[in-house]
């Protein structure tokens, strides 16, 4: 589990290191920084193609060595996108994306190996706690050694750490990847993902509600600053604290999601419950304004951090538990291509949103339909046999 963990937030960090810095990066090279926003489409993307693949390569070489190549796919993009050059940008961030789309579905299949049913859910989570630990290591080192060192520095470090891990993950290979399957075919497995995923309602319904989950979660993440300064008056400083404190709630909803899904054995109960307090959620942020205590925003933000940040371990324990054994790396790695999908739509919809209603706040109604209809495939998916 510690592995996987690791994996999952070396690649998490990597993926937020040039957002973090977009500033410096767009300086160095003469564009907008407002191009990030196609950077992290275009990881995005990448990350979408290479889910689908990872259930092949898991299969044909194993959890172990899937989780290798996402470190070494990490370490190359982070040194390409070192390279002051447009086209190694693209190019770096676009191998990044592909070793961020190869994570899951490799770990999915180690510990649904390894872990106790009972535990499941919460063992998931503790992987997923990556995601934020990731994010937070980005926000945190990316800016200081870009003032120390240049912004080239985190990029560097990020690299060294995930070819670090590769190196170090090979010392258990041949044990952890005993059950690889040398002769079969990896680009046959991306549609044998789908159509699990299509031949079985429940894994549809939580294919669809992942899709809105995320969308609201990057959403959040993106447009949470902009949102509490240029309409609430909040500081830059203030702003970004909140911002820390939905990412800290967001490791301790993983945690405590994971754990209350084990208590009541119902994963999709406890994933209904979350969307309909990120709808309610959501719908406080549509009332926020300059008039509000600062305490309060904190809180509503939080709640956020708690849920739409929150979900995604006790998810991809259901999708693993749905799942048929020799399957469980490609039914991952097609269920994470919905929700990759909705980390690209999320936030040019709120974009849109922003410019129909005037304001980011207002903008967040969407963000309230998008939980609710999560919800609702949640619950038809805990109805579903």
């Amino acid at each position: 589990m510690a592995e996987s963990t690791a994996v999952q937030t070396i690649a998490s960090m990597a993926v937020l290191l040039v957002p973090a810095v977009a500033p410096e990066v767009a300086r160095d090279l003469g564009i907008p920084a407002s191009m990030v926003g196609y950077q992290i489409g275009l990881l995005y993307i990448a990350a979408m193609a290479s889910s689908l693949v990872a259930g092949g390569l898991v299969r044909r070489y194993g959890a172990c060595r899937t989780g290798q190549i996402s470190m070494a796919l990490t370490a190359l993009g982070c040194l390409a996108v070192t390279i002051p050059h447009l086209g190694a940008l693209l190019a770096g961030s676009f191998a990044i994306g592909l070793g961020y789309g190869m994570p899951n579905p490799s770990a999915a299949h180690l510990l649904a190996r390894h872990a106790p049913e009972h535990r499941r859910n919460l063992i998931f989570s503790i992987k997923q706690t990556g995601v934020p630990l990731g994010g937070m290591a980005a926000g945190l080192l990316g800016p200081s050694l870009a003032v120390a060192y240049g912004w080239e520095a985190g990029l560097l470090a990020c690299a060294v750490a995930a070819a670090a891990l590769c190196l170090i993950a090979q010392h258990v290979r041949n044990r952890w990847d005993a059950d690889r399957s040398p002769g079969s075919p990896v680009l046959r497995m991306p549609f044998e993902g789908l159509r699990a995923v299509a031949s079985d309602r429940r894994l549809s319904l939580l294919a669809g509600a992942s899709l809105c989950f995320s969308a609201i979660q990057l959403s959040v993440m993106s447009f949470m600053v902009v949102l509490l300064v240029e309409e609430v008056g909040t500081g830059l400083v203030a702003a970004g604290s909140i911002l820390a404190a939905s990412q800290v709630a967001g490791v301790v909803g993983r945690l405590l999601w994971g754990g209350a899904a084990d208590r009541v054995g119902d994963a999709n109960l406890v994933l209904i419950f979350l969307a309909v307090i990120m709808a309610a959620a959501c719908a406080a942020v549509v009332a926020i304004g300059p008039d509000w205590p600062l305490p309060a925003v904190t809180a509503v933000f939080a709640i956020l951090g708690l849920t739409a940040a929150g979900w995604n371990g006790v998810f991809l324990a259901e999708v693993a538990r749905r799942s048929h054994v020799s399957q469980i790396g490609a039914t991952t790695g097609a269920v994470m291509f919905f929700t990759f999908l909705g980390v690209v739509v999320g936030p040019p919809t709120l974009s849109f949103a922003h410019d129909a209603f005037g304001g980011y706040a207002a903008s967040f109604s969407v963000l309230a339909l998008a939980a609710s209809v999560g919800g609702i495939l949640a619950l038809l998916a805990r109805r579903s046999h």
